[in-house]
């Protein structure tokens, strides 16, 4: 089964690299909003760190249709964090009213991107996963 050090890591990875692309997207310097982003980043990374476990024992049993599962559990987890800045936001831009194709858009890109971040997280829990398992 993958360690807990393991969980970390991948964890840990995923906040970096989510912090850096969103850092390099963001003016400079960041507005004060920004940190809203870094504690996204940080809730992600929390159930990133929960979900690890749960992939690498799909992938470790065989489990039937795990891809696919994985594939809709980012699915989802793109569209909830697709609803966070439309339930919570902090006024936008006032000038801006975005239309229904534009939502939907929003909603399809966030369920793109976490379907790919889950399929890669499921990646690194299956290789470290058989790291862990290989005889030293």
């Amino acid at each position: 089964m993958i360690s807990r050090q393991s969980q970390l890591v991948i964890a840990a990875g995923f906040f970096i690299v989510w912090v850096g692309i969103l850092y390099a997207g963001a003016d400079h310097p960041p507005p004060v909003g920004f940190i809203w982003l870094v504690l996204l980043c940080l809730l992600a990374s929390g159930i990133v760190y929960l979900r690890v476990p749960t992939y690498a024992n799909w992938s470790a049993t065989g489990r039937r249709f795990r891809l696919l599962r994985v594939f809709v559990d980012g699915i989802v987890a793109g569209i909830l964090f697709a609803l966070i800045p439309l339930l919570f936001n902090g006024g936008g831009e006032p000038g801006i009213q975005p239309t229904w194709v534009d939502r939907m858009i929003w909603f399809a890109v966030l369920a793109g991107v976490g379907a790919a971040n889950a399929m890669l997280i499921y990646f690194f829990s299956f290789v470290s996963n058989r790291l862990a398992q290989k005889p030293q």
